[in-house]
């Protein structure tokens, strides 16, 4: 493992100076280090997608200036962002940040000294690019994020971030950059694919269990456990919650397939529950290439649309379509708010159905007299 601070022992204080004014922060302990760097796991540089995975920790010490990483450290590390989904999406974002400050900007290393102006061009960059207004705002709120966590430890850093100025307005309900819903046909054939177990047990949890991709790969091999008939697998949810669902009964013996047959893992900690053909642990770029991939062998069209969310939003909409209720549909997708849950149903019926209701409001309607509805008649 490679530590960010010092070969030896860690300063006890670390200076912060992104102005005149200094500010002593402590640096952050190797077990804190040891577990940001577990949660954030491993992907792919952004400027060579063929290179191996690097862990994401040690792309942002490259990215970000040492004082600015070393407070990441301590930001990823509190109990508020006890999340690893969570973790990992302020890393990738931040690791987004430093590229367009290093390629737009000429700034070798990312630091709090953003100025408004330059977030202006930012946004202008990411609305060229046709970034989806739900991720600009993700991308912009990570970054407040970090300056709130800064601000509190006394660093006289000012977010550039204006609620006026860069905050886009967006819809929070289904939309045209929401994940694309398959149907169960479409899933069957993702199924048929598949060349070995490991492909069939992707689709087959993220479907079944309408499991979030960070839940799948989070999960380690010591989560799965037998009880009684049933086969369980514990997932940590939004806000780090640990739950079990229950796996669906090929799947679980897919599971056991793949375990017999699963790269032997030699790293620290707990094995992967799935791991790439090195026997690393599979992220989510990992996973969306694998169904990709699925999807053009069984010939489903605009296979570049589909991702793991759209297992996930497609599970929920056909449990919808087949008459199961918010509440239950709430259960499975572990959502805390059942209003939440709507944004994932792609239901073609729905227009139809309030159609008919308003149809149906309109018995009252008869009441209008004959000679309003057809002027002229006596």
């Amino acid at each position: 493992m490679r530590y960010l601070l010092a070969v030896d022992d860690p300063p006890e204080m670390l200076v912060f100076r992104p102005t005149e004014t200094v500010v002593e922060l402590p640096a952050p302990d190797r077990a804190t280090e040891a577990a940001v760097r577990r949660s954030l796991g491993r992907r792919r540089p952004l400027r060579d997608p063929g290179a191996d995975a690097v862990d994401r920790l040690d792309l942002l010490a490259e990215a970000l200036t040492p004082e600015l990483t070393a407070l990441v450290v301590l930001w990823l590390g509190g109990t508020r962002r006890a999340s690893r989904d969570t973790r990992i999406g302020y890393a990738d974002d931040l690791l987004l940040w430093a590229d367009w400050a290093r390629t737009e900007l000429g700034r070798e290393r990312f630091g709090l000294d953003v100025q408004r102006g330059e977030v202006t061009m930012w946004l202008t960059c990411q609305q060229d690019a046709g970034a989806a207004a739900s991720s600009i705002s993700r991308r912009l709120s990570a970054l407040s994020s970090l300056y709130r966590y800064a601000a509190g430890w006394g660093v006289p850093a000012v977010c550039p971030i204006s609620d006026d100025d860069h905050r886009p307005k967006f819809h929070r309900g289904r939309r045209a950059t929401s994940a694309r819903v398959l149907d169960a046909d479409q899933i069957e054939a993702l199924l048929a694919a598949a060349g070995d177990v490991r492909d069939a047990l992707i689709v087959g949890l993220l479907y079944t269990g309408a499991l979030r991709v960070s839940e799948l790969c989070g999960a380690d091999d010591v989560d799965r456990h037998d009880e009684g008939r049933r086969t369980w697998l514990v997932v940590t949810r939004k806000g780090g919650n640990a739950v079990r669902v229950p796996l669906e009964t090929t799947v679980a013996e897919l599971l056991d397939l793949y375990r017999a047959t699963r790269p032997v893992w030699n790293g620290a900690g707990p094995a992967p529950l799935i791991a790439d053909a090195a026997g690393d642990r599979l992220d989510r770029h990992d996973v969306t290439r694998v169904l990709r991939r699925l999807a053009r062998a069984a010939g489903i069209p605009r296979p570049q649309t589909i991702g793991p969310h759209s297992l996930r939003a497609t599970a929920i909409t056909d449990q919808k379509r087949r008459g199961h209720n918010a509440e239950d549909l709430q259960e499975l997708s572990g959502h805390a708010d059942v209003r939440t849950v709507m944004i994932y149903i792609d239901d073609d019926g729905r227009r139809e159905r309030v159609a008919a209701l308003t149809d149906d409001l309109g018995r009252v309607m008869t009441a209008v007299p004959r000679h309003l509805k057809s002027p002229g008649v006596s």
